[in-house]
């Protein structure tokens, strides 16, 4: 229950004790000094309860607060012998009602019920059955105002639950938010290192190769390797715009062999390094996640052995198995002491998990060069986009 209906209820029955009091000195027919200061005092405790020490009716103090209140209440009700007095034990069992289980509400409604039963006995002089079996019904009231006051508690209990749930999926709706734009960041950063990475990586080859054959002044060959230069930064300017579209999109559809294909031919064009290339043309229905996968693999692998091993041979490999794709490229640079996963290492290993793939860089099969190879189980198809 929170604050503010807490509040609420608080004047509300604060109103009705001060209403129930008036009506009772009203109404009895044994109006005196002391039932008023017992009403008076009624009040007064009501007031002091809810607004000055403001006890909590859940605790074991709050309870027998609500017992005093009870006897208190039974005490009037004798004294007065009027049908208003029993409106204090009726808001008793409502509040009762309100702030605790089902079942101990109900203790508290048949105690209530009983000395009121017993009060008007006493009030009557104990008279014979037969003058009041006709009170009997009135224990309907009791659990009535007991039934509406656990309908309430539920409804506030519902409310505050929606309330609470509503604050989490709120809550889980920012946090999902923050996470897209993360993820969308680190798309972004994997697409401009692939693509980015390599044009440059070619282009200072080429570039390397056009300055030493200007060195051995074979211009033609210079001219030839600026050219090259030139249009692979072209083509690497397409390359961009075409990951601008592939962040869009994700998704190389068709044209996933062919560019596979392109991109080596253009790579064995601009830096003059050799790639023997063995790739299963009947592979089709590839997720597209498994095909942006593999050709930043590749792009990655080729980018990292011209760069960081100088290397002049390649020899890559992409089959289809029957329940997985096998990628694997050999390079014959310089194998480094310890392999120390960069950024590019990173993402494609983010990648490839990403898939539901496993991913291995090993330098253990010969001298020189590393291999790098990417095995994805073909039903990881279905975590991509279509």
């Amino acid at each position: 229950m929170n604050l503010q209906i807490k509040k609420a209820i608080n004047i509300f029955t604060t109103i009705f004790v001060i209403g129930a009091t008036v009506f009772l000195l009203l109404h009895t027919t044994k109006f005196s000094l002391e039932l008023c200061l017992l009403s008076f005092t009624y009040i007064f405790v009501f007031v002091i309860r809810d607004f000055i020490l403001k006890i909590d009716l859940h605790r074991i103090t709050g309870i027998l607060f609500l017992f005093f209140q009870l006897a208190l209440a039974l005490v009037i009700f004798v004294w007065s012998g009027s049908f208003f007095a029993q409106i204090f034990v009726l808001i008793l069992i409502g509040e009762f009602t309100l702030r605790h289980s089902r079942n101990l509400s109900i203790i508290f409604t048949i105690v209530s019920y009983t000395f009121s039963l017993l009060s008007l006995m006493i009030y009557n002089n104990f008279p014979p059955f037969e003058q009041i079996y006709a009170l009997l019904p009135r224990v309907i009231e009791y659990f009535a105002i007991f039934g509406i006051s656990h309908l309430a508690q539920i409804a506030f209990h519902q409310k505050n639950q929606l309330a609470s749930d509503h604050a989490l999926l709120q809550s889980a709706s920012i946090e999902l938010e923050k996470k897209s734009i993360l993820q969308e960041r680190t798309r972004i950063s994997r697409e401009i290192h692939d693509s980015v990475g390599h044009t440059l990586t070619s282009a200072i080859v080429g570039l390397q190769c056009a300055s030493h054959a200007i060195e051995k002044k074979n211009y033609s060959l210079a001219k030839d390797m600026i050219g090259r230069t030139k249009a692979h930064i072209n083509s690497g300017l397409d390359d961009v715009r075409s990951s601008v579209h592939l962040l869009r999109e994700n998704v190389l559809g068709p044209q996933f062999i062919p560019e596979l294909i392109k991109l080596i031919d253009e790579t064995k064009k601009q830096t003059n390094v050799e790639i023997a290339c063995e790739v299963d043309t009947t592979i089709s229905n590839l997720s597209s996640l498994i095909e942006i996968t593999l050709y930043r693999a590749l792009q990655e692998g080729l980018t990292n052995g011209i760069r960081h091993g100088s290397s002049t041979y390649f020899h890559f490999s992409l089959t289809q198995h029957s329940d997985y794709i096998e990628f694997t490229l050999f390079n014959n640079g310089k194998s480094p002491i310890q392999i120390v996963h960069g950024f590019g290492l990173k993402t494609m290993k983010e990648r490839v998990t990403d898939v539901g793939g496993k991913l291995s860089i090993s330098n253990k099969f010969s001298a020189n060069g590393v291999t790098l190879k990417i095995k994805i189980p073909i039903q990881a198809k279905s975590t991509g986009q279509e």
